[in-house]
């Protein structure tokens, strides 16, 4: 009795190839962007075998196939040679909302089902901008806010000093910014918070007294900052 039972589980395991799939692979699956959390990429798989890449600059698919437990896509790389390319990848489980996928190197990718790839893509491509401008001092925000996920790139050009230049990437919280921003100065990196707060469709920066953890300079208690003579980000149009 026992064979019988070891060997029904064994075909079971070759017939679903040892892996956890409960759902349909095809549909919209997304993650969130390592450097920009509040956007999502990805790809889609029809049932046809086509496929298309969502967010994905560097990769274009176009087509996709399953064989057993592995996932393989297939399409060509976004430059001037228009490089064939295939990536194959492990599926660890499948449901209808959630797709576990492992590389070659191990790392695996979790990605969630979406009906509204397009939607990704729009939300992705919007920027604003915002300027300060004062005697011969200079800064610039380009941010884009997606479910007040913040992230995009913040520049200071101060009139003899270092220019910092680099990235910020945060949460709104109501009318108020919260962000770390890590720029580049004298050819080190370096990461400090930034709190701005936004009124009448502009950004002002907060300052006060300052700590450094964990390689980082944070504010000491963000509820003494002081707007009054912080710098004023007025809506600008995008270069």
């Amino acid at each position: 009795m026992k064979k019988i039972i070891l060997f029904t589980a064994l075909v079971s395991c070759m017939l679903t190839a040892c892996n956890k799939e409960s759902g349909s692979i095809s549909g919209s699956w997304v993650r969130s962007m390592d450097e920009q959390p509040q956007h999502k990429q990805g790809f889609t798989l029809k049932d046809e075998g086509n496929a298309a890449s969502i967010n994905l600059n560097d990769k274009l698919y176009h087509k996709w196939e399953k064989f057993g437990d592995l996932l393989i896509l297939r399409g060509t790389k976004n430059s001037e040679a228009k490089e064939e390319f295939s990536d194959t990848l492990k599926i660890v489980s499948v449901s209808d909302s959630i797709l576990v996928l492992k590389k070659t190197d191990g790392n695996e990718i979790t990605y969630t089902k979406t009906n509204v790839p397009g939607k990704l893509v729009r939300a992705f491509e919007t920027f604003d901008c915002y300027t300060f401008s004062a005697k011969k001092d200079t800064a610039i925000l380009h941010i884009n806010v997606v479910e007040n996920m913040v992230s995009g790139n913040l520049e200071y050009r101060f009139f003899e000093k270092d220019r910092n230049n680099g990235t910020i990437k945060g949460k709104m919280f109501g009318d108020t910014l919260i962000a770390d921003y890590t720029f580049l100065s004298e050819g080190s990196t370096s990461a400090r918070e930034v709190v701005m707060i936004k009124k009448d469709n502009n950004f002002i920066e907060g300052f006060g007294d300052v700590q450094e953890l964990d390689n980082k300079v944070s504010f000491i208690n963000r509820a003494k900052l002081s707007f009054k003579n912080g710098l004023t980000f007025k809506k600008s149009n995008c270069p």
